[in-house]
């Protein structure tokens, strides 16, 4: 992406304002941030009012027609919409920000969601150094990664190539009314699944689009141009379906074509911002005050050890700040480890070890926690007395903490002092959270007169990876695929949970 200029025919030459280190760092591994701004106007009460406007709701009428075509592309990227990159905001670009913000954030749209857009956006024109190309040929103007498309053997009827970093597929071809006729009819023959072909009949425009059963999409687009039938094919599988979605979006006969974020408007503005939100974070503030009544497990009798767990197969493991607090030497399962960063704000610490090759390494979830899911905790509680790792189940009884704290959840899985710093665990074995504390419960009892049962907190997932990818360690993602037994599960947890120890 360009910030400030659009991107021109390299013999013109632009000026680019390349996306800073941060921003790139943000969007390769903080596509989920959850509700970032509560954590934040906790820890940064004096320049709050500096960041407000970043969370005021969406509107449309705030952006220009080029910012809102930027937009429209990182939506259809994310596979929130189909349609044109017509700058036209309409109910069809306004469900997709919903839906998109909803999804990602568990928030109505607002404009830090436009920022995250506009830097998620960058990072893919700039990853394959995608360019909108004007094709005299075929009157048309689209999306080219011009650094990794590939030339395939042609046929007897097109010019094929291919993206060299997806499934996409990309296919040029010319003909009188019947061969064009002949080339939609295949692929309206194509769709034998998920309803029936998208199709538009005009003037000199005919446009087809079908799904077959294997979850592959086939787009034709034919133009009658300069006396012949001019006509673009593309294809792409499922897994590729926002990429083919902004690809043919971005389809239009104007021949100077671009897109690009204007330098001074108020979508730069904002991602502007949200990089300076973001590296205020990466400062690491003092911590945001807790209630007396969160206990967390740094007790004088266990907090010389707690648990870990494995997220790089560079030997990166995450655990709790106040698991290693005043430690000067730590070891992860017995083996010395090194402290690389502490944060009190997040209540994090990242270690790394010498580990075996082919040790385990956890996955985060790619969605958010849902209220009522399923979850384990896994850990070694009572520094190990119980017998090594312990799994305990549970699901997630409220999607905020303490006082609606919303960097942290609570769950009904018990846990115990030293586990503290252990994963908590979808039923596919990937990380939703990292147990944190407990409900104090003879503090409950002598204020309320009851003994709470089994409320205990984890760190939400999206602040943990927030924190590894500060700290550039990038998570892993899982695929979410079919469920794990409860064996299979806790086989896959324990190797990759990890038993921490401090003098």
């Amino acid at each position: 992406m360009v910030f400030g200029q659009p991107r021109r025919d390299r013999d013109h030459g632009a000026a680019v304002l390349s996306l800073e280190p941060l921003a790139a760092l943000i969007m390769r591994g903080l596509r989920r941030i959850l509700l970032i701004w509560v954590f934040f106007l906790s820890a940064f009460p004096a320049s709050a009012q500096e960041f407000e406007r970043l969370f005021d709701p969406f509107s449309a009428s705030r952006y220009s027609y080029e910012e809102l075509r930027f937009l429209q592309l990182g939506l259809a990227l994310e596979g929130y919409y189909n349609g044109l990159l017509d700058g036209a905001w309409g109910q069809i670009s306004n469900r997709a920000i919903t839906r998109y913000a909803g999804q990602e954030f568990d928030s109505p749209p607002q404009d830090i969601h436009a920022a995250f857009l506009a830097y998620s956006t960058a990072d893919f024109l700039e990853s394959d150094q995608w360019e909108m190309r004007y094709f005299d040929v075929l009157g048309l103007s689209f999306l080219v990664p011009t650094s990794a498309l590939i030339e395939a053997p042609k046929t007897d009827d097109f010019l094929n190539y291919e993206h060299a970093g997806s499934s996409l597929k990309l296919s040029i071809g010319f003909g009188n009314r019947a061969w064009a006729e002949g080339v939609h009819d295949y692929a309206v023959g194509f769709g034998t699944s998920k309803g029936a072909p998208y199709t538009v009949r005009k003037p000199g425009v005919a446009i087809t689009s079908a799904t077959n059963r294997m979850g592959q999409t086939l787009y034709v687009r034919s133009l009658f141009w300069r006396g012949q039938w001019a006509t673009l094919m593309l294809s792409a599988y499922e897994k590729d379906a926002g990429l083919l979605a902004a690809v043919s979006a971005s389809i239009t006969q104007e021949r100077y074509a671009s897109l690009y974020v204007p330098k001074g408007g108020y979508l730069f503005s904002v991602a502007a911002t949200t990089a300076e939100l973001l590296e205020a974070l990466e400062e690491d503030p003092p911590a945001p005050s807790r209630e007396a009544s969160v206990t967390p497990d740094e007790e004088d009798e266990t907090r010389s050890s707690g648990t870990g767990f494995v997220v790089s197969d560079e030997g990166y493991v995450l655990t709790n700040a106040h698991v290693v607090e005043g430690c000067r030497d730590m070891f992860v399962n017995d083996a010395e480890a090194r402290l690389i960063t502490i944060s009190t704000s997040f209540d994090l610490a990242l270690l790394q070890a010498d580990f075996p090759d082919g040790q385990a390494v956890a996955s985060f979830a790619p969605a958010t926690a849902r209220l009522n899911q399923d979850v384990i905790a896994v850990g070694y509680p009572y520094a190990g007395l119980l017998g090594g790792v312990n799994v305990t189940r549970g699901a997630v009884s409220s999607m905020t903490g303490l006082g609606g704290d919303e960097t942290t959840m609570q769950m009904t899985a018990p846990v115990q002092p030293g586990n503290s710093g252990g994963p908590v665990l979808s039923d596919h074995g990937e990380v939703l959270g990292v147990v944190v504390s407990k409900l104090d419960a003879l503090t409950v009892a002598d204020t309320f007169g009851d003994i709470p049962q089994n409320v205990n907190f984890a760190i939400r997932g999206e602040a943990a990876r927030l924190f590894l990818s500060l700290n550039g360690v990038v998570p892993q993602i899982g695929a979410m695929d079919t469920p794990l037994s409860p064996v299979e599960l806790a086989e896959k947890a324990t190797a990759f949970t990890v038993f921490i120890s401090c003098d």
